[in-house]
């Protein structure tokens, strides 16, 4: 199995510092930094570090992941971020459990043994409830239904006809809820969410809220496989 690792950029120096020293370069094929932009120095210190950089042409999370998507020539990809929040000592649990058989694994920030540093109790009421949801419409078994840090199959890929939803956040919900409906092999690890390391958080509750559930509501209704 071949997976490379899409390390997700936006102004991320200082995590990037801090956190891809921790990334062993041998739990992957390929580590490729996609970047939307950095005005900070984020492209340079990971050319410095002598990381592979792509920079995206559009904008927002899922297009950068599609930008790696394009790029590679993996059969697995993995879904990360350097801000702090993910362990890289998962990226070697999530190619293992993918190893198994799994489509798409989820990296849980919300198991009975996680420890969450950044999610504030709204964070947390809307991450449950959105998961929540998720099971009761699409006969899921998830704890973490819009983690990024992820990894999921070509195969799947291909299959949920992932399209990109621009600076909305919601193409982590629409791969999940697609790969159910699809009758993916789809689960989660257990896992944490650290605090984030500088940069600015990019995730404004509410408007994203908003866009998650009317996410959830068209591909339970509209999407067909």
């Amino acid at each position: 199995m071949v997976s490379d690792l899409f390390v997700l950029t936006l102004n991320e120096v200082d995590g990037l510092k801090k956190i891809m020293p921790r990334v062993k370069k041998e739990w992957v094929n390929r580590i490729i930094v996609i970047d939307g932009g950095s005005t900070d120095g984020t492209v340079e210190e990971a050319k410095k570090m002598g990381l592979e950089v792509l920079s995206q042409k559009g904008k927002g999370h899922g297009n950068a992941f599609l930008t790696g998507v394009n790029a590679s020539d993996a059969d697995h990809f993995i879904m990360w971020a350097p801000d702090g929040n993910f362990e890289p000592e998962e990226i070697p649990k999530l190619v293992k459990k993918a190893e198994e058989g799994f489509d798409q694994v989820i990296v849980s920030r919300f198991a009975k043994t996680s420890v969450n540093e950044d999610a504030g109790y709204l964070d947390t009421f809307g991450n449950r409830m959105f998961t929540f949801i998720t099971n009761v419409l699409f006969g899921s078994h998830l704890t973490d239904s819009l983690n990024g840090s992820r990894i999921i199959s070509r195969k799947a890929m291909s299959e949920i006809n992932f399209h990109d939803e621009g600076t909305t956040f919601a193409d982590c919900i629409q791969m999940t809820v697609r790969s159910i409906k699809r009758g993916h092999m789809i689960c989660n690890i257990d896992g944490n969410e650290r605090a984030r390391i500088g940069g600015v958080r990019k995730m404004n509750p509410f408007p994203v809220g908003r866009t998650l559930s009317i996410e959830i509501i068209k591909n339970f209704i509209f999407w067909k496989m």
